[in-house]
């Protein structure tokens, strides 16, 4: 076994022990560059074993705790939410404060924040709020909150009054929403009335509202409004949308961008 072999060993025992590792800690643990611990890293990621952010690493094993559920939706459509949440990332400022509210497009924007400085994050979803944490460990320009409330178990999500009140007192520069169904004539409407709740309280107080959902979240319907897509200030989404309801969008006023 050679050298770089054992000292990659050396970081999964120590990424498994602390689920989170630096760049630089490891570069002096370990006795060499920040450029080597770069490579062994993003060897390890390409083995599934790790996850890159800003500054060092955090360990995959991590997913598997979530609902299988989510789980799921992880996996769909995962590069257009890549895609995605890299588009969404260009909006936000240094010093903003963003509601990362819930879902698997919000959860991949987290990926993207390496290069914003200051922010204040609130959401009411737990992985992301776990992610979020990961992240923080390594950095001390972003402050991580979570509202209280019941966890809806499939989706991962803070629901209730405690998590409504809460986010009737956060003003937030912008608010990242997602969805499970958007039609043109309902706007976003889902099945579960306290999840609603959540999301209007989100939207009624945010400077601007930002949809991130996959091509394959429109052309549906579920049995509770939420809001009307008028309420959105911009939709991001991939070209798989079809034409027809790209230009349904463009008619309402609302800005649509496809990435």
């Amino acid at each position: 076994m050679g050298v770089p072999d054992k000292r990659r060993i050396e970081i999964k025992k120590l990424l498994l022990e602390n689920s989170s590792v630096s760049v630089s800690n490891l570069s002096r643990v370990l006795n060499v560059s920040e450029l080597t611990i770069r490579r062994d890293l993003a060897r390890l990621k390409n083995e599934g074993f790790l996850e890159r952010v800003y500054g060092g690493a955090i360990t995959s094993k991590i997913k598997a705790e979530f609902s299988p559920v989510f789980l799921e939706d992880l996996k769909q459509f995962k590069k257009e939410k890549q895609m995605i949440a890299r588009e969404a990332a260009k909006r936000i400022l240094n010093g903003n404060a963003i509601i990362l509210e819930s879902g698997t497009s919000c959860l991949e924007l987290v990926y993207h924040l390496e290069n914003i400085r200051d922010i204040f994050v609130y959401t009411a979803s737990v992985p992301i709020a776990y992610e979020l944490w990961k992240i923080a460990l390594n950095r001390q320009d972003i402050e991580v909150n979570i509202c209280g409330g019941k966890i809806e178990i499939k989706s991962n999500t803070l629901i209730g009054s405690n998590a409504v009140n809460f986010f009737k007192d956060i003003h937030a520069d912008i608010a990242f929403i997602g969805a499970i169904a958007i039609s043109l004539k309902s706007g976003i409407t889902t099945n579960n009335i306290l999840d609603a709740e959540v999301t209007r309280a989100i939207v009624a107080n945010s400077r601007k509202i930002i949809l991130l959902a996959d091509s394959s979240k429109f052309g549906k319907n579920s049995h509770i409004s939420i809001i009307g897509l008028k309420s959105i200030n911009e939709i991001i989404t991939d070209k798989g949308i079809s034409g027809e309801i790209e230009e349904g969008i463009r008619k309402l006023g609302v800005k649509l961008t496809i990435v």
